[in-house]
């Protein structure tokens, strides 16, 4: 499992952004929503490196049309010398129906100026979350569709069905042997798992 934030300790906060009033409302969101945070403002590109050379921070928030600089070219900065570094666009300038991971491949999530209170849990998210993997190629993908349809049909069984317990969720194998999912398919399917937490249980996560 990999290492998360300590969300009880100060985060870390880089904010591309040229309204210092915008940044007051943002880190009072924050705030408000229980997280400790330190914030440094910056709104040109030698600032933005200038802050990420001195201290890299725990997640990087950026508005996207700047006067002299821009979110996408923050974006691509970020992503090629911080890729581990959550990456979220802080703006009404684009919104989640412009399907956001096509526009800005990297960027880890969007959340509108407008809707300030929801920023907290995001970037909660983004640092209790492991980091995300590359995504499968095409072969990759038709590799773990026909492993997946060979398991299916090693049950011999009408439909698409896999026993589990009701219970535990532990899956019942062709042998008969009851396993943990993680353990199931990752021997079947040869897949790996990350965890995280969702949002039912953080609440009790952080107490």
């Amino acid at each position: 499992m990999e290492k998360v934030k300590d969300l009880t300790k100060e985060i870390q906060v880089l904010f591309v952004e040229d309204m210092p009033r915008d940044a007051e409302l943002v880190n009072q969101a924050l705030r408000e929503n229980g997280l400790i945070v330190r914030s440094q403002r910056v709104e040109t590109k030698d600032a933005f490196l200038l802050a990420l050379e001195q201290r890299p921070p725990d997640v990087i928030l950026s508005d996207h049309g700047l006067p002299e600089f821009s979110g996408f070219a923050a974006l691509a900065i970020a992503r090629k010398n911080y890729p581990e570094i959550p990456f979220i666009f802080v703006t009404d300038a684009l919104t989640p129906e412009m399907e956001i991971e096509k526009l800005a491949p990297g960027a880890t999530d969007l959340v509108p100026k407008r809707e300030l209170s929801k920023l907290a849990f995001v970037i909660r998210r983004a640092l209790t979350e492991p980091k995300l993997r590359r995504r499968l190629t095409e072969d990759e993908r038709e590799g773990v569709i026909k492993k997946l349809l060979g398991l299916l049909a090693s049950y011999e069984m009408d439909g698409v069905y896999i026993p589990i317990c009701s219970c535990c969720k532990s899956i019942r194998d062709k042998n008969g042997e009851w396993r943990p999912p993680e353990s199931y398919f990752r021997k079947h399917l040869e897949l790996k798992f990350t965890h995280s937490i969702c949002p039912k249980c953080l609440p009790d996560y952080l107490r």
